[in-house]
């Protein structure tokens, strides 16, 4: 499946990857990356550079189904977890 310029730019999010880095694995200028995220066009074969990349880093996109829309599943240990403590009375 070929993944939305949305959810290019939230699986890079989602494993906290800066930009330059994510040039660097896809092998792309940092403006088609700015492109791609501004849902700007971009040549197919450098969009599929960025998503093979993201992959490759532990993301898969999954495509819409009936019911839902399509999405991200991030490998398991890749997102940082957050703790958060709730001050009580």
């Amino acid at each position: 499946m070929q993944a939305s310029y949305d959810l290019l730019r939230a699986a890079r999010v989602a494993l906290d990857m800066s930009t330059d880095e994510l040039t660097a694995k896809a092998g792309v200028s940092k403006r088609s990356l700015v492109r791609i995220e501004a849902c700007e066009p971009v040549g197919l074969e450098i969009s599929m550079r960025v998503q093979k990349a993201l992959e490759q880093a532990g993301v898969e996109f999954l495509p819409e189904t009936e019911t839902e829309g399509p999405g991200i599943r991030v490998r398991k240990g890749l997102v940082r977890k957050v703790g958060f403590q709730i001050d009580g009375p």
